[in-house]
């Protein structure tokens, strides 16, 4: 008789674990949606906080179409808005020479104009973006990939800009080399429209 009572509760624990098995998963995977969902979030403004800033980016976007405008820079400058953040998008061809990070005279022109920029907007961080076609380096090239050539390219304008007052906090560089193409790498035209220069700016945190 023991024996028997033990082997049935044995199988009613096993009963009651199966049914709740399911239940348990149910609530691990719906909390981890809820983290999924809170991380996307993080950092992002939301609500009305997010209306706001896509308004004052809106207003940001336009002063800085109005001062390319002024300056003669629309054929070099291409002014794109997404939201909270601004792109200007510049051809690599005309900041520097052929597969090199040196600068040009006319690039550094256009600098000193988009600094001017900077220092009005000085509520905008700025992220340098370098992209490249996708022919490689020569084999006697120094750089060892169009990789690092972009991020020698951003890196060289970064340091322009800190060296122009640009707050050091507001800048960041990074390198691309080939990757996001805005066109395929095809035609020699479109090969040139690839090798660019982006500036995106996003407004700083704490100066909405």
């Amino acid at each position: 008789m023991p024996i028997e009572s033990r082997m049935c509760r044995t199988g009613g624990n096993t009963g009651e674990a199966q049914l709740w098995l399911p239940t348990h998963a149910a609530l691990c995977m719906a909390f981890l949606v809820c983290c999924l969902v809170l991380l996307a979030g993080k950092g992002r403004p939301q609500g009305q906080a997010r209306t706001r800033i896509v308004a004052m980016q809106t207003q940001t976007f336009n002063d800085i179409r109005a001062f390319i405008a002024l300056n003669g820079m629309e054929a070099g400058v291409e002014a794109l808005l997404e939201e909270t953040s601004i792109t200007l998008r510049l051809a690599a061809d005309t900041l520097f020479a052929p597969g090199t990070e040196q600068m040009l005279p006319t690039g550094l022109n256009t600098l000193n104009l988009l600094k001017d920029i900077f220092i009005i907007h000085n509520q905008q961080t700025i992220n340098i973006r370098g992209y490249t076609d996708d022919k490689a380096p020569p084999t006697d090239a120094r750089f060892r990939d169009n990789w690092e050539l972009s991020a020698l390219r951003a890196a060289r304008i970064l340091r322009h800009l800190l060296a122009c007052g640009i707050e050091p906090e507001r800048l960041t560089a990074t390198g691309f080399g080939e990757l996001e193409p805005l066109f395929p790498n095809t035609l020699e035209e479109n090969r040139a429209k690839n090798r660019r220069i982006e500036f995106v700016l996003e407004r700083h945190p704490g100066k909405e």
